[in-house]
């Protein structure tokens, strides 16, 4: 009867479930189901948002667009903030790991953003911001990732449900680890241990996922010869990234065994969950076997591989926010040239820019004044294929940055305007072709030096430019027409 009377909260509980057991193939089963038979929005879109889970957790999140774009949709037609949250949590994820760093951070402020309009109190709150947590903790931002812990806790507590359902042992354990991999062995401990006696008063409530760094904690510690008289028993069916944290588990008992080859022997023969604690962590139990197998020299090299591989994820961190600021910049920068064109009616609300009607009303007062222009019609190359690839929000983002960019290279008195979809219109006022000429240059190069690598990977981005010349007084339509026939010379002109 629960199902009757609230179907989205009863099927909530079923996904949480299946995915906590590692039942991603069931999670995609139930999720296509309801989206073929249900016509009810939030239902359909947690049914989506679900299925997104799933195919990341299967290893699968590498053709999602299509799927990301679908849930857009979706939540359009259901503004829940849970969902809306879980949604971003979600693209977020798979941005950062197609390499799309300024894209994830951007899905990760919108994720928390969302989930603090969340008035309900009650466990699907508690579990949006442990999904939260965990990803803040996945991209290493640790501080983030338990201050999303303990709002999640806090849910918790003010909800009477068990702490358990809120218990990130994933932020918990990838923090602890990262602490051991940067030398500071003393902290991991502490952190571990915390860990695992919080773990330990609470085993019987978690569920498999949790269980499995609460095995991975116990078994880490053991490798540091800090041994606990509790164990975790072992669930063999899970998704391929939980097998590959048990796979790391096995290799600590080996450790911990004085079976130094063995784990040298495991940590050669399968994947050992990279994408969950980094490179540098089988590389430092590598390490503490060759230290325990008396090869102090292998030893040696395997802790330099570590430190070299956590200097190259700080590093790649740091550029990778270094680039989010920029955008920021570049919004910034629109936010200006907007401000001159305040009105709501006359702008473009995804960049901020001037919207056609500006475009038509400015050009009005040009040829009213019996003033001459030069009209340039900007269109982007490889746009599609960033809609297709990375899904509608990444072509946004895209939108926005170039939106930036050309707000920097048009000087004061010129109006830049997106005109529609990847069109952009520049209006220069009393300039020959030229001075228009040097400016095209100047937006083209600003545009291909742009590292549209690290926002949307495998996907290029540059632009062509038309220009026609509105004489004193001139035809508006006929010359907006010339500029677009120039511009498509031009796009035929590459292509050839």
């Amino acid at each position: 009867m629960a199902l009757e009377r609230d179907p989205v909260a009863a099927e909530w509980v079923v996904f949480r479930d299946l995915t906590g057991a590692g039942r991603s193939a069931d999670v995609l089963a139930l999720a296509d189901r309801i989206i073929a038979e249900s016509t009810d929005p939030p239902r359909i879109a947690q049914a989506l948002i679900e299925k997104l889970v799933a195919l990341v957790n299967l290893g699968q999140a590498a053709h999602v667009g299509p799927l990301l774009d679908e849930i857009t949709v979706a939540l359009r037609d259901a503004p829940v903030p849970r969902l809306i949250g879980e949604f971003h949590v979600m693209a977020a994820d798979v941005a950062y790991n197609h390499g799309s760093f300024g894209v994830a951070v951007t899905h990760l402020v919108r994720a928390e953003r969302a989930l603090r309009k969340m008035t309900e109190i009650n466990l699907a709150a508690a579990d949006s911001w442990h999904d939260l947590s965990v990803t803040y903790s996945t991209f290493g931002f640790h501080l983030k990732a338990v201050e999303a812990m303990r709002e999640g806790r806090r849910v918790c507590v003010a909800a009477g449900i068990p702490v358990a359902m809120c218990a990130c042992m994933e932020t918990l354990v990838r923090a602890a680890v990262a602490q051991d991999q940067r030398g500071c062995t003393d902290a991991c401990v502490r952190e571990l241990k915390a860990a695992v006696q919080f773990g330990r008063e609470i085993a019987g409530e978690l569920v498999v996922m949790e269980r499995v760094f609460l095995r991975y904690a116990v078994t880490r510690l053991a490798a540091l010869d800090q041994r606990f008289d509790f164990e975790v028993g072992l669930d063999a069916e899970v998704d391929a990234g939980l097998a590959q944290v048990n796979h790391l588990s096995e290799v600590c008992e080996a450790i911990a065994a004085g079976e130094p080859l063995r784990a040298v022997a495991l940590l050669d023969g399968s994947p050992h969950a990279v994408e969950v604690f980094g490179v540098a962590e089988p590389l430092r139990l590598r390490s503490l076997a060759l230290s325990q197998a008396g090869d102090h020299e292998g030893a040696l090299a395997a802790e330099r591989s570590v430190l070299r591989a956590v200097t190259a994820e700080e590093k790649q961190l740091r550029d990778r926010f270094t680039e989010s600021v920029g955008a920021s910049l570049d919004q910034d920068r629109l936010r200006r040239v907007a401000a001159q064109h305040a009105d709501a009616a006359y702008s473009d609300p995804l960049t901020g820019l001037p919207n056609r009607r500006r475009v038509d009303t400015f050009v009005s007062t040009l040829t009213g004044r019996r003033l001459g222009a030069i009209i340039g019609a900007l269109d982007l190359d490889g746009f599609k294929a960033v809609n297709d690839t990375h899904g509608h929000p990444s072509g946004d983002l895209v939108l926005q940055r170039v939106a930036g960019i050309l707000a920097g290279t048009v000087r004061q008195g010129d109006l830049l305007a997106r005109y529609g979809g990847d069109e952009f219109m520049l209006i220069l006022p009393a300039t020959t072709l030229e001075e228009a000429r040097n400016i095209e240059r100047r937006i083209i190069a600003a545009v291909d030096g742009e590292d549209w690598e690290a926002l949307v990977p495998g996907t290029t981005v540059s632009a062509s430019i038309g220009w026609a010349e509105l004489t004193a007084g001139g035809d508006v339509a006929g010359t907006l027409h010339n500029a677009d026939e120039a511009l498509y010379r031009v796009k035929r002109a590459r292509r050839s």
